[in-house]
């Protein structure tokens, strides 16, 4: 009815290892010519290709030719989407490309979609000519490979016949064949274009009105489109960093392996005002820098170390050296759990490093592994990945005691980092002093619901020991009662909130808590039956109270009024802190709970203490609760929903 037309625009993704021929693939099929000498891709290149589809139309590909360095597969997740066909480009390998195939299709299929169509480029055949198990491939990538092509840069016939490839599976690319909106052209066009890097999604939402669009469902699809299609990125489905901003693509992946690249020679550590010099050449203003470095943090890239020197550090990039430290483990007198992966994701280790930080010192850092310390007792863990036999193992010593709290920790963040990557590794455990034989722990599972009660286990000089299935599995259970947190506030005062979140960070990483705010209602979804039922489910209702708090007849009638009723049978604790001065007293039944009545102060210094305090109090309500659980509590490890 608004004069709707096709887009005819599609993203084109190229990805493989490096020095595979990626980007001279991309020169031959744009400009018909094989430079021989081309430098690699540091990082991201973005082009548009006008590509024919038939004699009579004509597409835009956006094409993203991904850098094959090591360093950079960890950040090519937030890059791969749906609605993209790929270009899996390989090479000979003396070990074969099996292996290899596996380690991306993984990625693309749980960035990109299960269906994500690949076509698998065998490059450089001049050179090497090679092939491998197309059969075997096609079946166990169904649904994924399109097609094969033999491709050599100095072959223009090979070049020809990838260019016919893509030209047909173009036309089954969903977003080719999506109708836009003449409305939704204009928004796409400006955002193509605006001159600045980054908006909120505010500012993107009122830019929507201007132009005609004021259904918000419907600007929520279209931020969707130009996310994919590599326009506009805005990560809505993350909740990191969910509905906040929308960012330039090119900005974005010129920011971030510009860093990368720069802070190599100082294993990752560096400063902002370092950051900004290395950006400030680029264009970058020492505002964009201080959001980009926030943007990595989100991304779980890098985290601040403490000090003066206010220094940051990005894992990825520190020492493949492991240091002593780690000798002093032994194993035989450890408790020893690992995960046995198809192929051990890049990224995994440095990532885990960032959401654990807190537990590590930077002598027992480095690029494959971490040497944990429990904030509250003797133990200790050290954590390695080692991709040659596809494990991460963690040994954990210590007071006998105390080894599962801190193994809890630990599985609690890899269940994380597991369920975003889209991977489900086997769950290894280990007899006591025998940790050269790994018995898995879903076959242990098995055999006792089979009535089974010993595990036979041959040690190294042929004796077997019969450990009891039921003491090798509670050795590493490691499920504890998670509390469910339910922070109530009024949207004016969304700053504050933020503020606590911040401060219960650690808590959240340990898998003690999960704090649910309406930040997590999705687009369509009855937002007050699901904050109706979050209410209801909540081990804790944090309120934060102030004159726009209690001016929302929906945060005093319904929020505050469910928490106080659930707190007066015994359901829940109500948790409650004065933001500012209010007639918070005012409020039948509210002045009898648990209280902070010391409102923000309003220098900008004493503010972290007054934070620091909620946090505390709120910790010692947590403590208390945990220690008697309500029965119907969900226990961690889990992936968050």
């Amino acid at each position: 009815r608004s004069g709707a037309k096709p887009l005819n625009e599609a993203k084109l993704i190229l990805v493989g290892r490096g020095f595979v021929g990626k980007t001279s693939l991309v020169n031959a099929l744009m400009t018909g010519k094989f430079n021989q000498g081309e430098d690699p891709t540091e990082g991201i290149k973005i082009s548009d290709w006008p590509c024919p589809l038939n004699p009579t139309e004509k597409v835009t590909l956006h094409i993203w030719d991904f850098g094959g360095q090591e360093m950079m597969h960890a950040t090519h997740q937030f890059f791969l989407t749906a609605r993209t066909l790929y270009l899996l480009v390989l090479e000979r390998r003396r070990d074969g490309c099996d292996e290899e195939a596996d380690y991306w299709f993984r990625l693309i299929r749980t960035f990109g979609g299960m269906d994500a169509p690949v076509v698998i480029v065998l490059n450089k055949q001049k050179l090497a000519p090679f092939d491998v198990n197309r059969g075997a491939w096609l079946e166990k990538y169904a649904g994924n490979i399109k097609a094969f092509v033999e491709t050599d840069c100095a072959d223009p016939k090979s070049i020809s016949r990838l260019k016919e490839t893509i030209q047909e599976q173009l036309s089954a690319v969903e977003s080719l064949k999506t109708r836009f909106p003449t409305q939704w052209f204009a928004i796409k066009e400006k955002l193509a274009h605006m001159s600045a890097d980054f908006l909120s999604f505010a500012d993107y939402r009122a830019l929507c009105r201007t132009n005609g669009l004021e259904d918000p469902e419907n600007q929520d699809s279209l931020s969707g489109f130009l996310h994919d299609l590599g326009i506009a990125l805005n990560y809505k489905n993350d909740p990191r960093l969910r509905f906040a901003y929308v960012l330039k693509p090119e900005w974005v992946t010129r920011g971030i392996y510009a860093l990368l690249h720069a802070f190599v020679p100082a294993k990752g550590i560096f400063t902002s005002p370092e950051a900004t010099q290395v950006l400030g050449r680029q264009g970058y203003s020492v505002e964009a820098v201080e959001f980009l470095l926030g943007l990595m943090e989100r991304f779980e890239l890098s985290f601040p170390l403490p000090g003066p020197r206010q220094q940051i550090l990005i894992p990825q990039l520190l020492d493949d050296q492991q240091p002593p430290a780690a000798a002093g483990f032994q194993p035989k007198v450890c408790l020893n759990f690992s995960y046995r992966y198809a192929i051990v994701p890049e990224g995994l280790l440095p990532r885990f490093i960032v959401r654990t930080h807190h537990l590590s010192e930077p002598a027992t850092r480095w690029k494959s592994g971490v040497i944990l310390h429990h904030p509250t007792s003797a133990c200790r863990a050290l954590v390695r990945a080692d991709a040659a036999d596809k494990q991460v193992r963690i040994h954990v010593d210590g007071p006998a005691d105390a080894r599962r709290d801190l193994l809890a920790v630990i599985r609690y963040n890899f269940e994380v980092i597991h369920a975003d990557y889209g991977c489900q590794p086997k769950d290894l455990v280990y007899a006591p002093g025998v940790p050269e034989e790994p018995i898995p722990l879903a076959k242990l599972d098995a055999l006792r619901s089979a009535g089974e009660n010993t595990y036979p286990v041959v040690l190294p000089d042929d004796e077997v020991i019969k450990p009891a299935i039921a003491d090798l599995m509670r050795a590493v259970d490691t499920q504890r009662p998670q509390m469910k947190l339910f922070l109530s506030y009024s949207h004016l005062d969304e700053k504050f909130i933020q503020e606590l979140r911040k401060e219960l960070k650690l808590m959240e990483r340990n898998g003690l808590i999960h704090p649910w705010s309406d930040h997590a209602l999705t687009v369509g979804e009855l937002w007050e039956a699901r904050i109706l039922q979050e209410l209801s489910e909540a081990d804790i209702i944090v309120c934060q109270l102030s004159r726009d708090f209690l001016a929302s007849d929906f945060c005093v009638l319904k929020e505050l009024e469910t928490a106080i009723q659930r707190k007066q049978r015994g359901e829940a604790e109500l948790f409650a802190y004065v933001l500012e001065a209010c007639g918070w007293k005012e409020v039948p039944n509210l002045a009898k709970f648990q209280i902070l009545p010391t409102p923000l102060p309003d220098r900008k210094s004493a503010r972290a203490q007054y934070w620091r305090t909620v946090a505390e109090e709120l910790q010692r309500t947590i403590t208390k609760l945990r220690e008697s659980p309500r029965p119907d509590r969900p226990t961690f490890p889990r992936a968050p929903r």
